[in-house]
């Protein structure tokens, strides 16, 4: 089962591919800010790949992402790799 290592805190949790983040942190009580209630219509549950690989981008999530590493928690997916994360919230 792949992991997700969360940064700055270095939280790691186990979750089954195609899992979405944001859905995954509600699961383990990590707090991740989602003001659309996990719509893809706003920036703040924004998450910064570190390693690894997740799903492919929706073209939804793309006019909310700044960087090309950034993702956003309610969109993204696990694959079958290990993945590490900075939650990188913007603004709503």
């Amino acid at each position: 089962m792949p992991s997700v290592e969360f940064r700055p805190d270095g939280r790691v949790l186990e979750a089954a591919p195609d899992s979405v983040i944001l859905e995954i942190c509600e699961d383990h009580d990590l707090p991740m800010e989602a003001a659309c209630g996990g719509f893809a219509a706003c920036n703040t549950c924004r998450v910064r790949v570190l390693a690894g690989e997740l799903s492919p981008k929706d073209d939804v999530e793309v006019p909310f992402l700044d960087r090309p590493d950034q993702r956003l928690g309610c969109q993204a997916r696990l694959t079958d790799s290990n993945v590490v994360l900075l939650l990188d919230p913007g603004d709503a």
